[in-house]
């Protein structure tokens, strides 16, 4: 660690490395799984999404529990233990997933998608924490957060371009063809982090539990976070769910899918630098705000389009494709810097737990949306085919809009950077 107390690039770079294969599951599983499952399988819209959605609500359980185990574990290596008992449960898992035989249920999708993102679970948390403890610098941790992203990014890039490679836009051979993909990089890019990127020691004792939820419930900054960082994935989950359908029937540009995906995905990775220059310069919570603004602007336009326009469907993955830098970066960096703020006011050492709060914020969020994207559309009477895609239209376009809005008032309301001790100061 230099004098600054920020890591070299190198060692950077290497904890960035399982952020890829990490992504790539992404567009699959928010994409191309539930239409495929309801439509191509014949489970129904209504009944894939409340799967889903109840899968996800285990998380309520697994995802603080994990991030407590994460802090309690002894050794210097604790993160990564549970790292390397997370990834053959998520790949196996995966495998049963995403390659179903004939004639599954219900059942099938609910199982697997449990033990699925159980292993998710396993991963991400001691990942995102260990990303909040290797640097104890403010812009540090953004660093380690932007590099983190960046190649999620490029993961999901990958990912959306899977349709292109393949030449073909089948959810059955994209599932397959990710999967694979996934499973050779996820357990390569762990071996480089664990090479390159060492655990800092225990420095702090550990938080008891007892002790410590009743210091996160009275933490207002914290419950301003997760309060936005959940409104605002209910705002991207709904649209994610609903894309392929909105793109095939609303706008009747099914050759579209593949380009549209690398436009909004690649804007991302385009713009994820200058959040992290913004975040520097103006404070990360005004950067956060100031990019789900620019979303929900942009996505406001998402009803009015139809049949021919899917040109201007473009524009808008780009307009609003540049926040997602800023999303999937500066929240954690902003839960890191809380995190260590709370330590160092004698919480003692429980970031694993702050962010199995984060993560759990974003899987009910995404659960959620899945569920309320299809069940709007099912009380709505509509069916992938239907000539009348006014409800599709409205749920993928305006409801992203009036949660971008309630997030970005949280964020500017009760996360702002006036606090001497959460602001992070220019140069």
């Amino acid at each position: 660690m230099t004098q600054t107390g920020s890591l070299p690039l190198r060692q950077v770079l290497a904890y960035g490395a399982p952020g890829l294969p990490l992504a790539l599951m992404g567009i699959p599983l928010y994409v191309y799984l539930p239409p495929f499952y309801a439509n191509e399988l014949g489970l129904g819209l209504a009944a894939v999404g409340l799967a889903l959605m109840l899968t996800r609500f285990w998380d309520v359980i697994t995802d603080p529990l994990v991030g407590f185990l994460s802090d309690r574990i002894p050794g210097r290596h604790r993160r990564k233990v549970l790292m390397a008992a997370g990834i053959p449960l998520l790949v196996v898992s995966l495998w049963f997933l995403l390659r179903p035989g004939e004639g599954v249920g219900l059942w099938h999708l609910y199982l697997w998608g449990l033990i699925a993102f159980l292993g998710w679970t396993l991963i991400q948390i001691p990942y995102t924490s260990l990303g909040a403890e290797a640097d104890p610098t403010p812009h540090g941790r953004t660093r380690l957060a932007a590099s983190r992203e960046g190649l999620a990014l490029v993961g999901t890039v990958l990912a959306a371009s899977m349709p292109v490679l393949l030449g073909s836009e089948a959810p059955a051979d994209v599932l397959g063809a990710v999967f694979w993909l996934m499973a050779i990089l996820l357990p390569l890019s762990f071996l480089i982090m664990g090479a390159g990127m060492p655990e800092p020691t225990r420095h702090r004792p550990v938080a008891d539990w007892h002790h410590g939820w009743p210091l996160l419930k009275h933490n207002r900054h914290l419950r301003g976070l997760l309060g936005g960082y959940f409104l605002n994935n209910l705002a991207n989950g709904i649209p994610a769910a609903l894309f392929l359908m909105f793109v095939a029937d609303r706008l009747g540009a099914e050759n579209w899918l593949g380009t549209l995906l690398l436009l909004y995905f690649g804007a991302g990775i385009a713009a994820l630098p200058a959040w992290t220059w913004a975040a520097r310069r103006v404070g990360k919570r005004r950067a956060w705000g100031a990019s789900i603004l620019l979303a929900a602007g942009s996505f406001a336009f998402a009803p009015l389009l139809g049949p021919g326009d899917a040109a201007w469907f473009a524009v808008i993955c780009v307009v609003s494709g540049l926040s997602l830098g800023a999303d999937m970066a500066l929240p954690a960096s902003i839960q890191a810097d809380i995190a260590g703020i709370d330590s160092d006011e004698g919480g003692g050492d429980r970031a694993g737990l702050f962010f199995g709060l984060l993560g759990l914020a974003t899987k009910l969020a995404l659960a959620v949306a899945v569920g309320l994207g299809f069940g709007v559309l099912s009380l709505a009477g509509f069916e992938s085919g239907d000539a009348d895609t006014t409800a599709l239209a409205l749920a993928y376009g305006a409801l992203p809009v009036a949660f971008k809005l309630a997030a970005a008032w949280l964020v500017f309301s009760i996360l702002t950077d006036t606090e001497p001790n959460l602001r992070e100061k220019t140069p």
